[in-house]
This record gives C-alpha cells, sequence and structure tokens, in this order.
C-alpha cells in the first residue's frame, strides 16, 4: 500500500541579508494511513515548519513531499488550496478563530467558496461542534469561551471537510493538564475512526497515545521508533 505521506529529500532553508538558515536538512520519511504520529524536539528543531510544509502552507526550498498521492511542489497555488481544503484538517496551538464570529461562524469559515445552501452550512456547523462537546454554545464569541472550548471550535473547523490526515501544532500547549487530556481525547477519537494524525508537541506524557515517534534535532531526524502496532486492515478512509 502506498503511504499517505512520502518525504524524500526535503530541506528548508531561510535567508535574509546576506544570510542563510537551515531549518530542515534532508528529511526523508514515510507515513502510512490510520498512524498517530508525534513530532518532538527541541526549540528550533524543525518541528513546525515540517508541518506547515505538510500542510502545503510552505513549499520546501528542495526534495519531494508527496500527499494522498499529490505532489505537493507540483500544484500551482490553487491546486494547493484545493489540496489544503479536501486533505488536511490543521489545528493551531493559538487556536486561530476569528474573534467577531461566532463558534458556529468560525466552523463555517472553510465552507464559504461552496455553494451549498446556507441551512446545510449551518447544520453541519453545529452537528461538529456537539461532536466536541460544544452543543448549545453555537453563539458564542470566542471572548465568552474558555481556552479549551476555543480549542475545541478549532478542532471542529478543522474536521468540517472530514480530512484524511490531522495536523496539530501544540494543540495543548495554552491548556491546563485536565483540560489538554480532554482534547487528546478528541485526537484519539479521531485516529479511532482509522485517520492520520501528526501531532507536534513538547509534552513527552502525548507519546502513550502514539503508534509512532519521530524526534528532530538541527532540522535531521534524530529517532524513528515505532511505540505501538495498529491493525492496518481495519484503516478506511
Amino acid at each position: 500500500m502506498e503511504p499517505i505521506i512520502h518525504l524524500k529529500d526535503v530541506s528548508m532553508a531561510y535567508g535574509c541579508n546576506g544570510t542563510r538558515a537551515t531549518a530542515l536538512a534532508g528529511i526523508s520519511f514515510d507515513i502510512r494511513q490510520g498512524e498517530y504520529v508525534v513530532i518532538t524536539g527541541e526549540s528550533g528543531a524543525g518541528k513546525s515548519t515540517l508541518l506547515t510544509i505538510l500542510g502545503g502552507l510552505q513549499v520546501p526550498t528542495g526534495g519531494v513531499v508527496r500527499i494522498g498521492g499529490a505532489d505537493l511542489s507540483a500544484l500551482p497555488a490553487d491546486g494547493l488550496a484545493d489540496f489544503r481544503r479536501g486533505t488536511i484538517g490543521f489545528v493551531f496551538q493559538a487556536y486561530n478563530l476569528l474573534p467577531y464570529l461566532t463558534a458556529r461562524e468560525n466552523v463555517m469559515v472553510p465552507m464559504s467558496p461552496e455553494r451549498i445552501p446556507l441551512r446545510e452550512k449551518v447544520s453541519r456547523a453545529d452537528a461538529l461542534l456537539a461532536s466536541v462537546g460544544l452543543a448549545g454554545k453555537e453563539d458564542r464569541l470566542p471572548s465568552q469561551l474558555s481556552g479549551g472550548e476555543s480549542q475545541r471550535v478549532a478542532i471542529a473547523r478543522a474536521l468540517v471537510h472530514d480530512p484524511p490526515v490531522l495536523l496539530a501544532d501544540e494543540p495543548t500547549g495554552n491548556l491546563d493538564s485536565a483540560t489538554g487530556e480532554q482534547i487528546l481525547d478528541l485526537f484519539s477519537e479521531w485516529h479511532g475512526r482509522g485517520r492520520t494524525v501528526l501531532m507536534v508537541t513538547h509534552n513527552k506524557g502525548n507519546l502513550a497515545r502514539a503508534t509512532r515517534s519521530l524526534r528532530l534535532r538541527d532540522g535531521r531526524i534524530e529517532e524513528d521508533r515505532s511505540l505501538r502496532s495498529f491493525p492496518v486492515e481495519s484503516v478506511t478512509v
């Protein structure tokens, strides 16, 4: 079976005023559909850069990135937008909710280009909010929600198009431990449905939920190890 994510010799360098910094230095790995991968490493190791490349938010300066059969380096800007919309769900540490929109409206943002009736968009958003435990809070603004509730809205927004791959960049970094565990429960539930999860985290306790660990150091893979197996035959898309 072809891996859902394939990276070959991926590099990312930044240059400014004659200086050059390398964030990633020739990273290669494959990820199968249904894996739950935790990415760790010290600050500056290249974790967030790797995640933004996987999400199609940055184009690497070298190497091949293929996700779901799509070669990201060969896609034009509008093609990358279509790829992100249909393949990737992205959850950020800072939530990135629009402060003047309600929880429902924030979840509906990715559906804006779709030519479907408003009532259908509302119904889909409300169902997703209910699935993350926010039924009855659809009309609240982000300022009226706790940090954990805001992150649940962000997760619901990321799941709007039922993406096969979910990327999360320190999704519990701004939350207390109890609330963080509730958010991780949602990722475990999503993974249990056969979806692929990649999570950047500083919390080594999150390894207990993962099937695989990637550790970065200075833009390279320092360690790649399996944590537990998963039943490939049960994975569906």
